[in-house]
C-alpha cells in the first residue's frame, strides 16, 4: 500500500468521525425549554416566563420531582405539585408541571383542554 492511500483512507475516517460528532451535537437538547409540548390529547402551553426555581401559582410547598420527559434526545426534568406525581413511567402528567431547562431555569407549563 502507498502513502497516497494510507493518506486518503485517514482523512476519509477523520471526515466521517467530525461529521458523525457534528450530528450528534446538532441533534442534542438545547439549553432552553421547548415552547410546547405536544402530548395527546392535549398539548402543554408554557405559563409566564422562566424562573430561577421550580414553582406553581398559588402551591407555597417545594415542588416534587416527577421523573422526565424527553422527544428524540433532549430530555427535561420534570417537576409537579406535591402528591401529583404519576405513579408509573406511562401515566399521564397533571394539568400544571414545570421543566428544569438547560440553561438553569425553569419553565411552568399548563395542560390545553382535552
Amino acid at each position: 500500500m502507498n502513502a497516497r492511500g494510507i493518506g486518503c483512507g485517514l482523512l476519509a475516517a477523520v471526515v466521517f468521525v467530525a461529521i458523525g460528532v457534528f450530528g450528534i451535537l446538532r441533534a442534542g437538547a438545547p439549553a432552553e425549554c421547548p415552547g410546547g409540548l405536544p402530548y395527546e390529547p392535549a398539548p402543554f402551553e408554557p405559563v409566564g416566563s422562566p424562573a430561577a426555581a421550580p414553582s406553581l401559582d398559588g402551591i407555597t410547598e417545594p415542588l416534587e420531582a416527577a421523573g422526565s420527559t424527553s422527544f428524540g434526545l433532549a430530555s427535561w426534568d420534570v417537576y409537579v405539585e406535591p402528591g401529583f406525581a404519576p405513579a408509573a413511567s406511562g401515566a399521564r402528567l397533571p394539568q400544571r408541571i414545570v421543566l428544569a431547562c438547560g440553561d438553569g431555569t425553569y419553565q411552568a407549563y399548563q395542560r390545553g383542554i382535552d
